[in-house]
């Protein structure tokens, strides 16, 4: 009998419950000789369980490394960190904090070597990530800092490698493309904010995601008011009778949105 590692990983705690059933049918289908089925199920069981618990350790350790890097912008060993977890469990976080310590990682490098053009590249496309987790986001906007400094250091290249212009035309030059890059830093910027003006329905989104309410169709939410620093709250609800307006509600939770980081929290 074969079993799916990653979907024991994924149910969690589920995964025990479903292994109890499985194990009353396998005894109620293959009750021949009573001793050695019994043994056998066992077996499979505890297997599998260990199994689980070495790939949840793996998996979490490597992660939890991978986040002690970043916090050090030490990006190569991250992206290495992170790598591992994947191996372990294909999980969205650990692709998209994978891939972008990588770009970082790499655009950094390139940087150091003075391949502008190349490091530029990485970080565009660092920057154009949609990221969905709080540390993904962090990256993009690193990405997005070294991005006009890469374009700078581009142009301060090509401007004195030209040793055919004059003085006053080199110095000329290069106050424009300072002047240059100040403005496309600032429109960036710009672009940054709007990209933040997090809208209601856009929030009330992620909180959605974030309560997983597609499995619990009993749930219902409600925007309720923008608190002290801005963020949005939003009331998780059930109706004891949904057909009826007179129906009580039953808190599930309260959730907060910020609405620059984008993070959602639950409120106490």
């Amino acid at each position: 009998m074969k079993v799916n590692i990653s979907l024991m990983k994924k149910i969690g705690n589920k995964g025990i419950g479903l292994l109890i059933k499985w194990f009353k049918m396998d005894l109620q289908n293959n009750m021949v000789n009573g001793v050695v089925i019994l043994k056998r199920s066992i077996m499979v069981v505890f297997f599998v369980l260990i199994a689980s618990g070495c790939v949840t350790r793996n998996y979490d350790s490597n992660m939890d490394l991978g986040k002690s890097q970043l916090n050090e912008e030490n990006y190569l060993e991250a992206h290495e960190a992170f790598e591992l977890a994947y191996k372990e469990a294909k999980t969205p976080k650990s692709r998209e904090l994978m891939d972008l310590s990588g770009l970082l990682a790499s655009g950094l490098k390139k940087y150091d070597e003075q391949d502008f053009e190349s490091a530029k590249k990485d970080f565009e496309e660092a920057t154009a990530y949609k990221a969905k987790y709080r540390e993904g986001k962090q990256m993009v906007s690193k990405a997005a800092e070294m991005h006009p400094v890469s374009d700078s250091a581009t142009i301060e290249a090509v401007v004195g490698n030209d040793e055919v212009k004059s003085t006053e035309e080199t110095t000329e030059e290069g106050s424009k493309a300072e002047d240059e890059a100040a403005t496309d830093t600032k429109g960036k910027e710009g672009s940054k904010d709007s990209e933040r003006a997090l809208s209601k329905s856009q929030a009330e989104k992620l909180v959605r995601d974030y309560v997983d309410m597609e499995n619990f169709s009993q749930l219902q939410i409600e925007y309720d008011h923008d608190a002290e620093k801005g963020d949005y709250i939003f009331h998780v609800f059930e109706v004891d009778e949904p057909s009826q307006k007179s129906g009580h509600k039953t808190t599930w939770g309260w959730y907060g949105v910020n609405k620059e980081t984008e993070e959602v929290y639950e409120v106490m």
